[in-house]
C-alpha cells in the first residue's frame, strides 16, 4: 500500500491536481503513522516529493494542499523523528519562511495553517532528539542560511527544545549552543548600517528570551564561565562598539530574570558600566564632535540604547540586591556617572522627560535605596540638588521628578535629607519658569503626604 501511494505521489503533479495530491499526502501520513518503522525503506522515495511540494510556490495558492502537507510532515516528525536528519534542515528552513509570510493567512481569512505550523514546531522540539536538532539549528545559523525575519520562529523552536532537553543533552551540546548564541549576538553589528536600532531590538529580544531559557537550565558553575566569555566578547580586544549595546541589553534581561542571583556574576561589569556612561555623556566629553559610535548614521540611537541598557542593568541589580552587593565602593563608582545622565544630550527623536522617568529616575532611586548607609544617601542627594541650579529648565524639572520619586522610595527615611533640600526647593518655588515653579509646589505637597507632616515650618524657618 505504501509503495502504491509513493508511486501515485510521483505521478501526480501537485501543482495541477490539488485535491488529489492533498488526499495522497493525508493517506501517506496515516500509513506512516500506522506502519512506523516498517516504512523506513520507502522514506528516501517519498520524502523528496513531500519536501518538493512543501517548498513550492504552488502550495501557497491552495489551502487544502498546504494543510495536507503540513499534517503529513507533522505525523512524520512524531513517527519517524529519529530518521529525519537528512531532511530536517529543509523542513526548518521552509517552515520559517512560511511562518514569516503574510500570505499564510489565505483566502479564508483564517490563521489555521499558522497554528498547524506552530504545532509542528512543538512536535519537532519535543520529538526530534536533541543530538540531532541542536547541531541542525547550529549549522542553519552558523552558515547564515537564515534571514532576520526567521529569528522569531527559530528562537521559538530553540527555546521549546531547550525547555524540554535533559541536563545531559544540554551538557553534551553546551559548546555548540554557546557558539550558536555568540553568532546571534553579532546580528546588531552585522546590520548596524542598514537596520534601525529599534527594529534590531525586536530581533534581539527573541534571541535574549531564548538565551534566558538556557540560562535558567544551567548551574552556576556552567553559567559563570559562559557569562565571562560573553563579557570578554563585548569588551576586550577592541570589539565593535555595537557588541556593548547587545551585551548590556542582554544583562538587563538577565538581571530581571535572575533577580538577586545576577549579583553573583555582575561584580566585574560595574567598572566598565560606569566608565562607558561617562564616555557616552556628551556633557562630560571634551571632544563632543567625536561620537562613541562613529561612521554610523544610527550613532545617536545606538548610544541611547547602550545608555538605557546600562541604566536598566544597574537599576535592576540594585532593585533585587538582597546581599549587600552595592557596597560603599560600588556606590561611589556609579553615583556620578548615573546622576550626570541628567545632563545627557539625548537624540531629538527621544522625549527627554519621558526618558528621565523611564530610565534615569528608577536607576538613581534604586541605587540610593540599595545602600543602607545614610552618608552615601547624602552624597547622592547633594549631587541631585546641585542639578536644580542648571540653566536648563528641563533638567530642573527632571531633578524635581527624581527628588519626588526618591522621597517616595525612602519614605520616612527621607526626613533626614529634607533639611538639606529645603533651600533648593525654596528657590525653585520662585523659579522663572512657570512649569518648574508649579512642579516644585506639587513635589512639596507630595512630600508632605509621604512624610505625614506639613513642610511649611521648614520654609518659614
Amino acid at each position: 500500500a505504501l509503495n502504491f501511494v509513493c508511486n501515485r505521489l510521483r505521478l501526480v503533479d501537485s501543482g495541477i491536481h490539488f485535491n488529489l495530491s492533498a488526499s495522497i499526502y493525508l493517506c501517506l501520513a496515516e500509513l506512516c503513522s500506522t506502519l512506523r518503522l516498517h516504512c523506513l525503506t520507502e522514506l528516501p522515495k517519498f520524502m523528496p516529493d513531500v519536501l518538493q511540494t512543501y517548498e513550492s510556490n504552488a502550495v501557497m495558492r491552495h489551502e487544502l494542499l498546504l494543510t495536507s502537507v503540513i499534517s503529513c510532515l507533522s505525523k512524520l516528525v512524531r513517527t519517524l523523528c529519529d530518521f529525519l536528519t537528512p531532511y530536517l534542515l529543509e523542513i526548518i528552513k521552509r517552515t520559517c519562511n512560511l511562518l514569516t509570510q503574510p500570505a499564510l493567512v489565505l483566502a479564508s481569512g483564517t490563521n489555521q495553517n499558522e497554528l498547524r505550523l506552530r504545532t509542528m514546531w512543538t512536535y519537532i522540539a519535543n520529538f526530534v532528539p536533541h543530538r540531532l536538532l541542536f547541531p541542525t539549528l547550529h549549522d542553519f545559523i552558523e552558515q547564515d542560511k537564515f534571514v532576520l525575519n526567521d529569528i522569531e520562529p527559530l528562537m521559538t523552536l530553540l527555546k521549546q527544545s531547550i525547555a524540554v532537553a535533559s541536563v545531559e543533552d544540554l551538557n553534551i551540546n553546551f559548546q555548540l549552543l554557546k557558539n550558536l548564541f555568540l553568532k546571534l549576538f553579532t546580528l546588531r553589528t552585522i546590520h548596524t548600517k542598514q537596520i534601525h536600532p529599534n527594529k534590531m531590538n525586536d530581533y534581539e529580544d527573541h534571541v535574549f528570551d531564548c538565551f534566558s531559557e538556557l540560562v535558567m537550565r544551567l548551574s552556576e558553575e556552567s553559567f559563570r564561565p559562559l557569562f565571562f566569555t560573553i563579557y570578554e566578547w563585548a569588551v576586550y580586544n577592541e570589539p565593535p562598539r555595537e557588541h556593548s549595546v547587545t551585551f548590556y541589553r542582554l544583562t538587563l534581561v538577565l538581571a530581571k530574570k535572575l533577580k538577586s542571583l545576577f549579583s553573583l556574576f555582575a561584580g566585574h561589569i560595574i567598572q566598565h558600566a560606569a566608565t562607558t556612561l561617562d564616555l557616552l555623556n556628551l556633557s562630560k566629553n571634551e571632544k563632543q564632535d567625536q561620537k562613541y559610535f562613529s561612521d554610523n548614521k544610527f550613532a545617536d540611537d545606538n548610544a541611547i540604547e547602550l545608555i538605557n541598557g546600562i541604566l536598566g542593568t544597574i537599576s535592576n541589580i540594585c532593585l533585587f540586591d538582597s546581599v549587600g552587593f552595592i557596597n560603599n565602593e560600588r556606590f561611589q563608582l556609579l553615583m556620578s556617572p548615573v546622576v550626570d545622565q541628567l545632563e545627557q544630550h539625548v537624540p531629538t527623536t527621544v522625549d527627554y522627560q519621558q526618558w528621565i522617568e523611564r530610565h534615569v529616575s528608577p536607576c538613581i532611586v534604586n541605587l540610593t535605596a540599595a545602600s543602607k548607609e545614610e552618608p552615601l544617601w547624602r552624597r547622592l542627594h547633594y549631587q541631585l540638588l546641585l542639578k536644580t541650579k542648571s540653566d536648563s529648565s528641563q533638567i530642573r524639572l527632571a531633578t524635581l521628578h527624581i527628588l519626588q520619586e526618591l522621597s517616595r522610595k525612602l519614605s520616612v527615611n527621607y526626613q533626614s535629607l529634607l533639611a538639606e533640600a529645603v533651600p533648593y526647593l525654596a528657590e525653585l518655588m520662585e523659579d522663572s519658569n512657570e512649569k518648574v515653579e508649579n512642579a516644585c509646589h506639587r513635589v512639596i505637597v507630595d512630600m508632605e503626604s509621604t512624610l505625614g507632616e506639613s513642610l511649611q515650618q521648614y520654609f518659614n524657618a
